[in-house]
């Protein structure tokens, strides 16, 4: 019993890590090689059309392991339409488009939207990231299609193929297309890893969200007196500083006048002429008595 119980663990973990198709392409948008934790391992992005962006290290992916948060943290977005050219295997077979997106910049739906063309087939209509999944949350996009003939074929539909697959971001009215990376792999859907289920945040109650604004608006309107207050203060403060210092302005007709004791006086005048004659008289007298 026990032996068989072993057995079966073993061959649940021996199919898992053998699920994983033949990978023909991986690349890490936006950012440097790197390998994940089923052992993908991702170029470099040397791509120039566009913007290389790492602002998504600032969040804390949900839905990945660890390991994995920096493949939904790098990215590359452009205000134009971009694409990336791939190489593809002559033979025949079928393949996987697995794309990895994450929204790592707006908080609500509308606000990013864009398509996803495969060799001129639109394979992702309206993406909008945020809509499907919130921001800071792991999100896969998994197209499979057909090499058969020379021909590319994608739900159904052929397209003219000639050895290589092109896939194309293309810029809508909303914002800026974008990707985090890319994998092409030889297998079927169910080869793919899946992502863990997205648990939103559960919305608050009306009650304690009633409580909040509440709250809010009672620190707002308590901090708003406070700021009232303290201009009151300072305006108080400004008044009593201005009664307490001397005006800095120079006021001319407010002086004091100084009088000047000799611009009334004439007698300042006649002193000179006085003492003139003073001297002169008794040079005068001498004189007539000379004769």
């Amino acid at each position: 019993m026990i032996f068989l119980v072993l057995s079966l663990v073993f061959s649940t973990i021996i199919s898992q890590v053998t699920c994983l198709g033949e990978i023909i392409y991986a690349l890490n948008a936006g950012g440097d090689s790197f390998t994940d934790s089923n052992g993908i391992r991702y170029r470099r992005d040397f791509l120039s059309d566009g913007v290389a962006s790492d602002y998504g290290r600032s969040l804390d992916i949900k839905r990945v392991p660890a390991q994995d948060k920096l493949l939904y943290q790098t990215e590359r977005y452009s205000p134009e339409t971009f694409s990336y050219s791939i190489s593809m295997p002559s033979n025949d077979a079928e393949y996987v488009l697995w794309l990895k997106f994450s929204e790592v910049w707006f908080n609500a739906p509308n606000l990013k939207v864009f398509d996803v063309a495969l060799n001129d087939a639109i394979i992702l209509k309206d993406l909008d990231i945020y809509a499907n999944v919130g921001r800071g949350v792991a999100h896969d996009e998994i197209i499979p299609f057909q090499i058969r003939k020379n021909k590319l074929i994608v739900e159904g539909k052929s397209y003219p193929f000639n050895g290589e697959i092109k896939v194309e971001f293309i810029k809508g009215d909303l914002d800026n297309p974008k990707i985090n990376a890319i994998v092409v792999m030889k297998g079927t859907p169910d080869q793919v890893p899946k992502l863990a289920p997205n648990e939103p945040e559960e919305p608050e109650d009306d009650d304690d969200l009633l409580e909040n604004e509440l709250d809010e608006f009672e620190e707002n309107e308590e901090e708003n007196e406070q700021i009232k207050a303290r201009r009151q203060m300072r305006q108080m403060q400004e008044k009593q500083e201005e009664v307490k210092k001397p005006s800095k302005k120079k006021t001319y007709e407010f002086e004091e006048e100084v009088e000047d004791p000799y611009a009334a006086d004439e007698s300042s005048y006649l002193i000179p002429i006085l003492v003139t004659l003073g001297a002169f008289i008794p040079i005068l007298f001498c004189l007539c008595k000379l004769k």
